[in-house]
């Protein structure tokens, strides 16, 4: 279920009125957007693209990903936070997971480390917040770029300070099913001008820099050529859901709270809290964990095939098998035995020979597969939750007649 879509059609009228198609400059609705969007994080700068793909390749480009360098990221997340990273030539080395947030393991982070590892992205993946005090002070420790992918995490703070200003670059999605939508559109935030200039050179002919990167200045007004410039009916879209984003979140969150609260003490499944610090926004969809011990009676599959059939419209995480069948990115072919160097381009990383081993994430491995979800619900009565809880506690505490 995605979140409802929100559009000011007056805004969206007056726009095509005028004939504002495009917009260049960071100017109008785009400019308005971006400075409420910046403030929303806390942020300096605000830049807005076409998708939260371009946000990151922009990210690894501006702070200097090139071939011979290694990114770490994690091997549970869509796989665009990873695949940017081979656009700049360099590898992907892909970590484990922490076992109650799902989101990347610090100390996973540090086993990682190499003298190729540039920079480091973690990923606020369905709105729980990483562990960001000791994700920083690794950062700073082996002088790594820290880039935060917060597409699923729209508001979500860590220890007060909202996500996507703590690291270097902050990197939204705005797609579609994001809880601040432009339908294909996303937005990086910054402190930092050099990386800000950095960005519009890659991506966003036309849009002033502001002009603090020497060799950057020297190019004009040109840019590299890619275009990752927003559609500005798409930031028209998506600034009615930022400012109703607060609203957003406060009834996302009651709503997962009420359903952990009345699915805690259920057999066979285990509740996802947020890390202490961690202030969970935007979401996605819910994740809960069916026990080992359940599915060594029953297939995951089988289980929400019953708790559909009772009223509960659960499905099976989407990130488990949905990367193109290989469920992890770790192991996915294209990182692991396809060789890149075949296609045009610079897919690969011309400075290294040895291709990098699959690493062992015991912790992805085990939990992907027992992850079920429940979409993100926000306007829903008390008693519809209650019977969805209802519905998944009758199939877990009768687990045994599954097997049968």
């Amino acid at each position: 279920m995605s979140w409802p879509c929100w559009v000011d059609r007056r805004r969206l009228m007056s726009l095509l009125d005028e004939g504002t198609i495009s917009i260049s400059g960071g100017t109008g609705v785009v400019g308005d957007f971006e400075a409420d969007f910046a403030a929303m994080t806390g942020s300096r700068y605000a830049l807005a693209m076409n998708s939260g793909t371009a946000t990151l390749h922009s990210a690894y480009f501006a702070v200097g990903v090139a071939p011979g360098d290694e990114v770490i990221v994690p091997s549970y997340t869509w796989h665009a936070t990873a695949t940017p990273v081979i656009h700049c030539g360099a590898t992907p080395v892909f970590a484990d997971i922490h076992p109650a947030s799902m989101t990347i393991d610090p100390d996973d982070i540090e086993r990682r480390i190499t003298d190729r590892t540039k920079a480091l992205c973690v990923v606020h993946v369905w709105g729980n917040v990483c562990d960001m005090d000791r994700i920083c002070e690794i950062a700073k420790r082996h002088d790594l770029a820290l880039i935060e992918d917060a597409s699923h995490a729209h508001g979500a703070m860590w220890k007060g300070k909202p996500v996507g200003s703590l690291g270097h670059i902050g990197c939204f999605s705005l797609q579609g099913s994001k809880s601040v939508s432009g339908g294909e559109a996303g937005v990086a935030v910054t402190d930092d001008p050099e990386l800000l200039d950095k960005m519009i050179l890659l991506g966003h002919f036309g849009r002033p820099r502001v002009g603090v990167v020497d060799a950057v200045n020297e190019i004009g007004d040109m840019s590299l050529g890619a275009k990752y410039r927003v559609h500005p009916w798409a930031i028209a879209m998506a600034h009615v859901g930022l400012k109703r984003l607060p609203e957003l979140n406060e009834k996302r969150t009651a709503n997962c709270e009420f359903l952990n609260d009345q699915l805690r003490d259920c057999p066979g499944l285990e509740i996802m809290d947020a890390l202490p610090g961690a202030t969970r926004g935007g979401y996605l969809e819910y994740k809960f964990r069916l026990t080992a011990q359940v599915l060594e009676l029953v297939s995951r599959e089988r289980v929400v095939e019953a708790m559909v059939a009772e009223g509960a419209p659960v499905t099976a995480d989407r990130y488990s098998d949905l990367n193109f069948t290989y469920g992890l990115l770790h192991a996915a072919p294209l990182f692991t035995s396809v060789d890149r160097s075949e296609f045009g381009g610079v897919f690969y990383d011309s400075a290294r020979t040895d291709q990098p081993a699959q690493p062992s994430l015991p912790v992805a491995e085990a939990l992907n597969q027992r992850l079920i979800s429940l979409p993100g619900f926000i306007d829903v009565e008390r008693d519809s939750l209650a019977q969805i809880t209802v519905a998944m506690r009758k199939v877990l505490e009768r687990v045994e007649e599954l097997a049968e």
